[in-house]
């Protein structure tokens, strides 16, 4: 923590107006029991927002009984309540704050992975849509500073209109709290109650590589609720990070946001995912029927996002210039794959880039079929052409996870085709 840019006032220095707001602090339930250290030094001064709102006794007073009202006289769920509080203390990097709320909220049962993915900046996933909804109302309140009518309808489905009020409430209060937090750095309780913060910013730019890479899902069911701008441009910058052949970058991405495009997009997508997906029941229904269930929930979540294509917050299509990439296997008389090689690492680095957001995302290239209406649609000069398709936009349920692929020892060779690399036999790989 910084050092304090106040000297803490000690009780015997206190007003009677700044010593009715000190006992008022003590005498409330914050500061009973396990919780009295973490606000009361052993000196006797008052750490957090406290020591600051002694300056300004009569309108601490009234911010204290503000605060105590948010906790106690409150419809809102405690979990969903400091869930939106986390998001209030990730988002203003208040240490105290994130500190303090961090232990009450795994004490009324917010789960760990929600807690780290909000330290990290990515969106979690709530079984209970109370929480969902107060963490989704305040994070678009922190980085938006506005709030999407469909968040909003949503929210009060979940919470009821009194609750939702409260969620507002609530990260309005505690962002006047964090501001109060980190303009003054006041000291943390004691030696043995080290004050631990949210994750730094270089900490939560990401999230492990082997993690990302082994939890990227295509996620098809996908909300509408926009996706703030400063997400959008570090996900597509991570994009123009890829590897390119001397460093030419051959393409370009367009971000699709306007409903009218992209629900012509929608349509030409339905009808190519249609003819698709009917060949593929067709193969599904020769399987055993012990094999049927994962590839027919893939073809229903399938479904989900060609009638909904149109809602998703931005389809990302990438456009590439045929004249400036270098292609080798142009004359093997196969299918020529070398010119991907310039393009799809870029998409990659997006879909990554995604998952550490906490975005859904899926890669198509149905609409590739169709490119001279999608040339038309999105103003696409020749010789441009289109090389793939990707809608982003916040995950329906779960999202990104474990994925289900062959292992390493079944598709990686040593020296020549068809010898493995690496044994499948634990005794052997010892």
């Amino acid at each position: 923590m910084s050092a304090p840019r106040l000297v803490p006032l000690t009780p015997d220095t206190l007003d009677e107006a700044q010593r009715r707001l000190y006992d008022a602090v003590l005498e409330s339930p914050r500061g009973q029991g396990g919780t009295r250290r973490m606000i009361l030094r052993e000196d006797g001064t008052l750490t957090g927002p406290f020591d600051a709102w002694l300056r300004t006794p009569v309108v601490g007073e009234h911010l204290e009984r503000v605060g105590m009202a948010l906790r106690t006289d409150t419809v809102l769920p405690a979990d969903a309540r400091e869930t939106a509080v986390l998001v209030v203390a990730r988002a203003w990097s208040a240490d105290f704050e994130w500190w303090v709320h961090g232990m009450v909220a795994r004490a009324e049962g917010v789960p760990e992975e929600a807690i780290d993915a909000i330290g990290h900046g990515r969106r979690p996933s709530f079984d209970d849509p109370a929480c969902q909804a107060a963490h989704d109302v305040a994070f678009e309140l922190v980085q938006r500073r506005s709030l999407a009518p469909a968040t909003l309808e949503r929210a009060r489905e979940a919470l009821g209109e009194r609750a939702l009020v409260e969620v507002v409430t609530q990260v309005g209060f505690y962002q006047l709290v964090s501001g109060v937090l980190e303009s003054f750095h006041p000291p943390g309780p004691s030696a043995d109650l080290p004050v631990v913060g949210p994750p730094s910013t270089t900490e939560r730019a990401g999230i492990d590589l082997y993690e990302a890479a082994s939890t990227t899902r295509a996620v098809r069911r996908l909300r509408p609720d926009p996706i703030p701008d400063d997400v959008l441009q570090r996900v597509l910058r991570a994009a123009t990070w890829a590897p390119s052949g001397g460093n030419l970058q051959p393409w370009h991405v367009i971000a699709v946001r306007d409903p009218a495009r992209k629900q012509a997009l929608a349509e030409l997508y339905r009808g190519l995912w249609s003819d698709y997906a009917a060949d593929r029941r067709t193969l599904i229904e020769r399987l055993p029927e012990a094999m049927r269930a994962a590839p027919t929930r893939a073809l229903a979540a399938g479904d989900h996002l060609a009638e909904h294509m149109g809602e998703v917050p931005v389809i990302n299509a990438f456009c590439f210039h045929p004249e400036r990439l270098h292609i080798t296997d142009a004359d093997l008389g196969r299918p020529s794959v070398v010119g991907g090689a310039s393009l799809y690492p870029a998409v990659q680095n997006l879909l990554l880039a995604c998952r550490a957001e906490g975005l859904g995302c899926v890669l198509t290239t149905l609409l590739c079929s169709r490119e001279k209406e999608v040339r038309e649609l999105l103003e696409i000069p020749e010789p441009w052409a289109t090389a793939a398709f990707v809608p982003i936009g916040w995950p329906v349920g779960g999202g990104h996870g474990p994925l289900s692929r062959r292992p390493v020892e079944q598709v990686v060779f040593g020296d020549r085709f068809g010898d493995a690399l690496f044994s499948s036999d634990p005794e052997e790989a010892r």
